[in-house]
């Protein structure tokens, strides 16, 4: 069995996250497993608790055989041989992450990465998704109160606070059972998408007693009155360019090639966007440059940009906000982007790590899959090849380095590696 520690995060003061709660640890513990937990004074969970539960507060990542963590660790702390599980964020050839990617081929070493864990239908089984949507939603409602307080406007929404205030989901949903949605200007929202991340913003809507509308009566013009929200999937937001029926499975095989934005058809009758769907450059972009110069007058007031992709389907995106500056104001006319709510422009909140304000709720989430995982993990053998290390295959599919060489599924990162390593 694999010498185990649950690293300490180092992303920021933020990152109060776990991989695994002290009750779950506990658990591989006390069934003989090595685990141990690095001390951090941000945790979500005190080292003490650890401590009462029997998991022991020794843990040295440098001296561990298998690291686990949340965010990626720091280049810095790679081993030879070690096995390190995280978020990675490789699996695009995200360029500023290329240097740990090339660590960890240098140092012999085995990344497995909680995003390409998924069952034989291709579903995630470990994520913090829905937490994403949660927490993406309160805070782009509690912005759009400051929002509507600059333009002098009455909103119920100026009662909202912003989403680690609350600490839990259960107070979240106390608050928001005695907002008022029918107190000043209409709270009208769109959410695109029906993932995870989706669900989490709607089941926020439904907190705040947001009736629902079916997305069709807006695109046969018969928005309602009154506070609102809807969901838009693909289908409703884009168009086959020669005219052809919407075909998901053709979509995404074949994205701007076939297909073509329609969100024009929505600017206008909303006035709250959350962003919440999975987007590359392969997909049509619905608020670009050129759409949003069109439409001036019909523009969202916030864009919940939860997905955060940066210049991407919303170019008023065009950097992440933090949480503790959680949103700034696009100006159209001179392209630039201003820290803050101002009454004109765009207001856009794109932090890019939201679940780390609902920390508690999200790590119970995640360790209590997490845990179903690490015997597996632990048990696995680096001796033997990749394909023979005794790996279930939902693990399997999410290694992306073996002992410092790429596996067979990401063996298309090697042409970013070469693009990185040429630019140094």
């Amino acid at each position: 069995m694999l010498n185990t520690v649950i690293r300490k995060e180092h992303k920021n003061d933020w990152e109060k996250r776990t991989a695994l709660t002290p009750s779950d640890a506990a658990e591989l513990v006390e069934k003989g497993f090595p685990v141990s937990v690095e001390p951090s004074t941000i945790r979500i969970h005190k080292d003490n608790e650890y401590e009462s539960a029997g998991v022991s507060l020794s843990g040295c990542p440098e001296k561990a055989e298998f690291v686990i963590g949340i965010k990626e660790p720091p280049v810095s702390s790679i081993r030879a041989g070690q096995v390190h599980l995280a978020f990675s964020h490789t699996i695009k050839g995200q360029d500023y992450n290329m240097g740990l990617l090339q660590k960890f081929i240098d140092q012999k070493a085995t990344l497995i990465d909680y995003e390409p864990i998924v069952d034989d239908s291709g579903k995630r089984t470990i994520a913090f998704g829905r937490f994403a949507g949660i927490a993406g939603a309160i805070d782009s409602f509690f912005i759009a109160g400051k929002k509507y307080a600059a333009r002098n406007e009455e909103s119920c929404l100026r009662a909202v606070k912003q989403t680690w205030e609350y600490g839990c989901i259960e107070k979240v949903k106390e608050h928001f059972a005695a907002i008022d949605v029918d107190a000043g200007v209409p709270v009208q929202v769109l959410i695109v998408g029906t993932g995870n991340v989706g669900k989490g913003s709607e089941e926020v809507c439904q907190w705040l007693g947001l009736p629902r509308v079916d997305i069709q009566q807006l695109l046969d013009g018969d928005a309602p009155e009154g506070s609102w929200y809807a969901v838009a999937s693909s289908r409703h937001i884009n168009a086959h360019i020669e005219g052809e029926a919407f075909d998901m499975d053709d979509f995404v095989k074949y994205g701007v090639e076939k297909y073509k934005s329609t969100f024009d058809q929505l600017l206008g009758k909303f006035s709250i966007l959350l962003q919440t769907p999975y987007w590359t450059e392969k997909y049509p972009k619905h608020l670009d440059q050129a759409r949003m110069e069109a439409n001036k007058e019909r523009l969202p007031l916030v864009v919940g940009d939860i997905s955060c992709d940066i210049n991407g389907s919303l170019e008023c995106t065009t950097k992440a906000s933090d949480i503790d500056t959680p949103a700034f104001t696009y100006d159209i006319d001179s392209k630039t982007s201003t820290d803050g709510v101002i009454a004109d422009g765009i207001t856009v909140m794109s932090i890019d790590n939201l679940p780390c304000e609902l920390s508690l709720d999200a790590s119970r989430h995640f360790s209590a899959i997490l845990k179903g995982y690490m015997e597996n993990m632990m048990s696995m053998d680096l001796s033997k090849s990749f394909e023979e290390c005794g790996l279930i295959p939902e693990l399997a599919r999410a290694v992306i380095v073996y002992n410092g060489q790429l596996t067979p599924a990401y063996h298309y990162l090697q042409s970013f590696l070469d693009e990185y390593n040429s630019s140094k």
